[in-house]
């Protein structure tokens, strides 16, 4: 029943984007992900309806009985040992073999946390430049410097400039908290904070974080201030852009937790 299971997992996670895809289609105004988000549904859907059907196949035809009783006369085999809940919808147990304090494993984790909190920075001085040079430059039509149209953007820019200095410290914050979780060390630590858990957590701080972007990326009172006498541009594209990032951070994290990533023992 494992193969049921995989394509069952793969098949929620297909639709567990399909909110992220539809709402950032719509407040993006990209009617690319709105489609994608209708392309989702139906994939989702007949992944899970092939889980289902192999399911109700094997049961019927018995092989489902034999995994059952195959792996009860493993079990009765094995040395008796306390049984733990291993059933997991999210962050199925990927890597169930694996010894937690392995000198590999822990490389692997510290690697894992260093390029995601990389990641994050990188993400946060992309956001910055985006908000504080390009979107005022389109909106000014690139017919004013940014000190210019700073100097009109007068009390204004001050606001702005709070707010994406308040943003800059949440997204330095993220990084760090991501980089000492993969350098914690003891038994708790190391079996929470595994490769996979701390690139998708940083994919959600991520998705998160550009969500925040959009107040001071909304550029509050620079339209009004450069007035009449400037053509402005339009700077939505640049905002779509950042928050398409968004979008994929979210389904990355989605990929990451929900479907089964180890590889199946061939029997």
């Amino acid at each position: 029943m494992r193969l049921t299971a995989d394509l069952f997992r793969w098949g929620l996670s297909v639709l567990l984007m399909v909110p992220f895809l539809a709402v950032g289609g719509w407040a993006l105004g990209l009617p690319g992900l709105l489609w994608t988000a209708l392309i989702a549904i139906v994939a989702g859907g007949t992944l899970n309806v092939a889980a289902v059907v192999r399911g109700v196949r094997r049961v019927s035809d018995g092989r489902a009985v034999d995994d059952m009783l195959r792996a009860v006369d493993g079990q009765s085999a094995a040395p008796s040992e306390p049984l733990e809940p291993r059933q997991r919808l999210i962050f199925p147990d990927n890597d169930e073999t694996v010894d937690p304090f392995d000198a590999e494993r822990r490389l692997a984790r510290r690697s894992a946390a260093l390029a995601s909190s990389i990641g994050l920075v990188v993400l946060g001085v992309g956001g910055v430049l985006i908000a504080a040079a390009a979107i005022p430059a389109a909106l000014s039509g690139d017919a004013l410097t940014l000190g210019q149209t700073y100097s009109l953007w007068g009390g204004g820019s001050v606001l702005f400039a709070v707010g994406l200095g308040i943003w800059s410290v949440a997204v330095l914050v993220a990084a760090a908290a991501l980089w000492l979780a993969g350098r914690a060390d003891g038994p708790l630590a190391s079996r929470l904070a595994s490769p996979c858990r701390i690139v998708a957590l940083a994919a959600i701080a991520g998705a998160a974080l550009i969500v925040a972007w959009f107040a001071p990326a909304a550029a509050p009172g620079l339209a009004s201030a450069l007035g009449p006498g400037v053509a402005l541009g339009d700077a939505d594209g640049w905002r779509s852009g950042f928050g398409l990032v968004g979008v994929l951070l979210c389904c990355v994290a989605i990929v990451l937790t929900v479907p089964r990533w180890k590889r199946r023992p061939r029997r």
